[in-house]
């Protein structure tokens, strides 16, 4: 856990066009804090959130699970973790922490070079995140220039993070990343490709993966504009104004990476193989998932709240909106814990959960969460929208908006405040982000639900089918 000041490290972080000081910015002090809740649960809640091996205490995301109990173990404290911050922070520690374990055991595969053995500074890196229980950040989507054109034709070099020059200590890269998210506020920057848009031959210097901490010379982290509404308070942006998972646009520009910290370098063959090969995809999707579940019974429950207070849910028809949501959120569970269920060993002994199921959620999760924000508009619609300032109970015509919107049901300003979230949740710049994040972060969902199809075992429908069939 650090302190907001120990991020004032001499990182280039740039926002409305002006290098800053991360301390400085409110929105990130409060995001860092709700971060924080990953380190204090281990604090707090050490039986679920932490573990013992040679004599040394570590939280449970760098637990390599053999057995399903572990795996249920984990998924208790992703949920834990996503609870203090309503699901809203996708990317706390514990997403990449649960990778680094795995990693560590799978690294075989990457080889080596005449300059280095990639395999033992991937096993030592994550040795040494477990160690110091560093924050990680991930910079995988290269910037969409031109779907159109393979990395190596698109000129200027910033389609991707690309090699320009191997020395005897290291390599120096150059190009950009989009959308990391929470890099700001990171300790380190993890640097790969994503699996679904493979390198091509011509693409060999774009074929690197390798870590680095935030505050490398070289690196700027770009942000995006912010979400929060500065001049009003957390009554009347309950989540816009309570945390901002910042995204940043990373530019390398000639920075120096020891070869210690790389695991791929120029093998574009190699690059495409890193996420899937590592153990890392897998296991970070089973955090994913359990967030997920988390952020969606949030969602749903805001849309109950907002009916029962309006009056709204004694009427079948709403009813049923609800019982639709209701009934996805407990797909949602059930389909993850089938993952852990029906997970298997893998070669090296790692308890893995069943990537059919945990695809099955990601196709799917999306879509429940937007429909819980769509029950939440047309529930709420004109009343969410036409809240006043919370200023004004204390100004001129608070009387007045007291007699005028306190009801059996609520106050004044209970009704302002479920009202105010429930447009910060659906409505809001931050709401729309959320939603975004939830399509797309995960990958492409065509991609996702092809894969599913194409991987699918259906081997007794098949026998059913054929048996009928022959008769």
């Amino acid at each position: 856990m650090h302190t907001i000041d120990q991020l004032d490290d001499g990182r280039a972080v740039y926002l409305n066009g002006e290098r800053i000081q991360v301390s400085q910015v409110p929105i990130f002090r409060k995001t860092l804090a709700l971060n924080n809740q990953y380190y204090a649960l281990q604090k707090s809640h050490p039986a679920v959130h932490t573990y013992t091996e040679n004599g040394h205490t570590y939280d449970i995301a760098f637990k390599v699970p053999r057995t399903v109990d572990d795996l249920r173990q984990k998924h208790q404290a992703y949920q834990e973790i996503a609870e203090t911050n309503n699901g809203m922070l996708g990317r706390t520690p514990d997403f990449l922490n649960t990778g680094m374990a795995i990693l560590a055991e799978k690294s075989a595969f990457l080889g080596h070079n005449q300059y280095t053995n990639f395999a033992e500074n991937a096993k030592n890196y994550a040795k040494w995140i477990k160690e110091n229980d560093i924050f990680i950040s991930h910079a995988l989507q290269n910037p969409q220039l031109d779907r159109s054109q393979p990395i190596n034709g698109i000129p200027k070099g910033y389609a991707g993070v690309h090699t320009i020059e191997r020395r005897a200590d290291g390599i120096v890269v150059s190009g950009a990343k989009m959308v990391n998210t929470m890099a700001p506020i990171a300790d380190d920057l993890l640097v790969f490709n994503p699996p679904e848009l493979l390198l091509e031959k011509g693409d060999t210097s774009y074929g690197v993966a390798f870590a680095t901490p935030l505050n490398t010379p070289g690196v700027k982290v770009i942000c995006r504009k912010l979400l929060d509404h500065p001049g009003y308070t957390e009554d009347d942006y309950p989540l816009s104004n309570l945390l901002d998972e910042i995204d940043a646009y990373i530019v390398f520009d000639h920075a120096f990476i020891p070869w210690d910290k790389v695991f791929v370098e120029n093998d574009y063959d190699m690059s495409n193989r890193f996420f899937i090969e590592s153990g890392m995809f897998i296991h970070t999707s089973h955090q994913d998932e359990a967030r997920g579940i988390t952020k969606l019974e949030f969602a749903t429950t805001v849309a109950i709240r907002v009916a029962k207070l309006l009056g709204l849910d004694h009427f079948l028809g709403v009813q049923e909106k609800l019982g639709r949501l209701t009934a996805n959120l407990e797909l949602i569970k059930g389909t993850i814990a089938r993952s852990e269920d029906t997970g298997h060993l893998d070669e090296q002994g790692i308890y893995t959960p069943n990537l059919q199921a945990l695809t099955a959620v990601r196709a799917n999760l999306p879509a429940f969460y937007e429909d819980a924000m769509r029950v939440t508009q047309h529930l709420a619609a004109g009343s969410m929208v036409g809240v006043p300032g919370f200023e004004e109970f204390a100004g001129d015509n608070g009387d007045i908006l007291q007699q005028a919107l306190t009801t059996n049901l609520a106050t004044a300003e209970e009704r302002s405040k479920l009202l105010n979230l429930a447009f910060d949740l659906s409505s809001s710049g931050f709401g729309q982000r959320q939603l975004m994040y939830e399509y797309y972060h995960g990958g492409d969902p065509m991609r996702i639900r092809s894969k599913h199809y194409l991987d699918e075992d259906l081997h007794a429908g098949n026998a059913m089918l054929d048996r009928l069939l022959r008769d």
